[in-house]
């Protein structure tokens, strides 16, 4: 089995806390809990299609090949990463599927 090794792992800790860090932010704003500002407004509005993008990204890199199986993970498509993308994204008690389907209703 192979290791990595302590400086490696160190990196790969330092870049998930990062990613962590702007994701608990984009959390600390929608959960604000005094009245939004023009400029949390905004900064949402620019921040939702940043973070579709990154789904998207995601989805993209882990699309199935010709043989049936990930280009990434090299598993069976759906691969862990598509299944856990679409339980996330259409959990019916998140608000990402209330959203879509009032936008839905609107139109």
């Amino acid at each position: 089995m192979n290791t990595i090794s302590p400086a490696v792992a160190d990196a790969f800790h330092l870049l998930r806390i990062d990613l962590y860090d702007h994701l608990d932010e984009a959390e600390y704003l929608a959960e604000k809990s005094q009245e939004w500002s023009e400029q949390d407004r905004e900064t949402a509005r620019a921040l939702i299609p940043d973070l579709v993008v990154v789904i998207r990204g995601l989805l993209l890199e882990h699309g199935a090949h010709p043989s049936g199986v990930c280009r990434i993970c090299a598993s069976a498509w759906p691969c862990p990463v598509v299944t856990t993308i679409h339980e996330l994204v259409k959990d019916p008690d998140r608000q990402f599927v209330t959203l879509v389907e009032r936008t839905h209703s609107d139109g």
